[in-house]
């Protein structure tokens, strides 16, 4: 019976059946020690203190575990709480004190787990949804992107015949000019192809034809030559190339116009000045007023702007009292109405715009009618270059066509501007290839080009 009784006390693991050396009697000293730290709810030292008994006992026991699994249960440390546990139960404890309070918590721990892997699954299970959701819109996105892409290829394809179309027209509006044979009809061609494949030998013949005279510098100042002697002299401390038979001049921050014979036919008496494109120039005065001005040195309208900008392609900008950019026609007639706040000059017919939205300017394109051709989504936009226009968005360049389309995506670093050649210099990933107008990459091999894939 008394064996009996102490195999069952050493079952039971308690302290009194360790006390056979010093080290047992040492940690069953400092069980009552732990108790007392786990009753002040100092957990952590609890364990530390559990920590020194196993350690004088070269092992854990029930009783070590049964405290142990409390104090991390009480301060949420739930990973340690389920080893100490198991580890209890593992000791097979049956006749502990704490077995029933053991298999409360152990219950407890077991809920708290399973509610953890649940929750786990459940967020493994809406990442995989969200990341299916993800790809399939990346992968729409993509799809809609090479559609249009794809679209914009064929409509500048069937472009091509519009262009053949207009490339007759200016070389028999040339050739007429060339039978006119008059400097009106030749500067009239050249108004109504401004960005045509004549007018840089229209230009030529202009200028063999009817030579303007030459801008001179001498001893500091401008003055103009004709057949090696001046017929302006040499006055002004700024000057032009002449254009529509006049040259903007100025001296002490004042602009005027001379013409071909010397004459200053405007008085310099403008703070800015354009030269004259379309038979108009854009000025200045000295009240701040900004217009536009004929030959005769007479207003164009009536309207004044806070700013206004030189003619190209027939157009010129102007900015209301709104600070909001617009465009006339040599008439002084407003073609764009005034609702930009930044703008280039147009360029192919074509001029780049931005607009101030949530305090940053982006940039589209609009048409010679004021027609938009695209959303305003970029950081930068260049003017275009036979059709093809530089974009930028999100630090990255792309190329888009004519009608507002994209020809690539904006994945590149770096575009430079189109050569004479057809092809621009493209960087990407530390890489540089070369880029034509529709797109294709290309690599310079001896002097050839040959096409690549990134």
């Amino acid at each position: 019976m008394k064996r009996a009784l102490y195999l069952l006390l050493a079952s039971s693991l308690s302290f009194s059946a360790f006390a056979q050396n010093n080290n047992d009697a040492k940690a069953r000293d400092l069980y009552p020690k732990a108790m007392d730290l786990y009753n002040a709810k100092d957990y952590k030292a609890t364990i530390n203190k559990l920590n020194e008994i196993d350690k004088l006992l070269g092992k854990s026991n029930a009783r070590t575990n049964y405290l142990r699994t409390k104090a991390a249960y009480a301060q949420n440390d739930y990973n340690m709480a389920q080893n100490s546990c198991k580890a209890y139960f593992e000791s097979m404890p049956k006749h502990d004190k704490g077995y029933s309070e053991m298999s409360v918590i152990k219950e407890s721990l077991m809920a708290y787990f399973q509610a953890q892997q649940k929750k786990r699954q459940e967020d493994a299970a809406a990442w995989e949804a969200q990341e299916a959701d993800r790809k399939a819109r990346e992968a729409a996105e993509e799809a809609s992107r090479q559609a249009q892409m794809k679209a914009a290829a064929e409509r500048r394809s069937a472009y091509q015949s519009e262009l053949e179309a207009k490339d007759k027209r200016e070389a028999e509006a040339y050739a007429n000019a060339q039978k006119t044979g008059t400097k009106a009809a030749y500067q009239e061609f050249i108004y109504d192809y401004p960005y045509g494949k004549k007018v840089a030998d229209a230009k030529r013949e202009m200028n063999k034809k009817w030579p303007a005279p030459v801008r001179t510098l001498k001893n500091g100042k401008y003055g103009y030559t004709a057949n090696g002697k001046f017929v302006v002299k040499p006055k002004y401390e700024y000057a032009t190339d002449f254009s529509d038979g006049l040259a903007r001049v100025g001296k002490e921050g004042k602009y005027g116009f001379v013409n071909e014979s010397g004459e200053e036919v405007i008085p310099m008496t403008y703070t800015q000045a354009s030269s004259f494109n379309y038979g108009v120039a854009a000025v200045k005065d000295q009240n701040g007023d900004a217009y536009f001005i004929l030959p005769s040195g007479a207003r164009l309208q009536d309207a004044s702007y806070l700013d206004t900008k030189s003619f190209k392609e027939g157009l010129a900008a102007c900015q209301d009292e709104n600070y909001l950019y617009g465009f006339v026609n040599p008439k002084g007639q407003l073609v764009v109405q005034h609702k930009y706040n930044t703008v280039g000059w147009f360029n192919e017919g074509i001029c780049a715009v931005g607009k101030n939205i949530n305090g940053k300017t982006l940039y589209g394109y609009i048409d010679s009618k004021g027609n938009q051709l695209c959303d305003f989504i970029y950081e930068e936009a260049k003017d275009f270059q036979g059709g093809v226009a530089r974009v930028k968005t999100n630090g990255k360049y792309g190329l888009v066509d004519i009608f507002g389309s994209p020809i690539t995506c904006c994945d590149y670093d770096y575009i430079s501007e189109f050569k004479a050649d057809g092809y621009a210099l493209a960087k990407r990933s530390n890489l540089e290839v070369y880029i034509d107008k529709e797109g294709q990459l290309w690599a310079k091999v001896s002097g050839k080009y040959v096409a690549v894939k990134f």
